[in-house]
């Protein structure tokens, strides 16, 4: 009779050792899959800020042309053919979700206007020179 018992403990605790086993390893599965979700939403967002700063760096050229155009300054911020090129950043031109400032230089007959767009951590630029 008590070889029946001790079988009986004997497969109780196996079974007890097996179901922690399987526990350790769903939950080892389960925070593998949070990591990679996490890390794909991370690098979502880090795309959706670059193009952000892509599109605001885009406007802030198109702004400032339309300054040189019109011949007036739109933003007020004292230069025609800028945008918030005041070294203030509390005051920057926000466009959509980015930020922009647009600095001029000029050589001979062209003019030479640098967008920076920025979104998050994201920094794009664009220079374009006009004639």
């Amino acid at each position: 009779m008590r070889q029946h018992r001790s079988r009986h403990q004997h497969r109780r605790g196996m079974a007890a050792v097996i179901t922690i086993l399987l526990m350790v390893m769903l939950s080892i599965m389960v925070i593998g899959l949070v990591r990679r979700n996490a890390r794909d939403f991370d690098l979502t967002v880090r795309r959706v800020q670059t193009l952000q700063a892509f599109y605001a760096a885009e406007a802030g050229t198109q702004m400032a042309m339309r300054e040189l155009a019109l011949t007036t300054d739109e933003d007020g911020d004292g230069t025609i053919g800028t945008i918030s090129d005041d070294a203030n950043d509390a005051n920057d031109r926000v466009v959509g979700n980015g930020i922009v400032v647009v600095v001029q230089a000029t050589g001979g007959s062209d003019i030479t206007l640098r967008s920076e767009g920025r979104s998050g951590e994201s920094r794009r630029e664009i220079s374009s020179t006009l004639q």
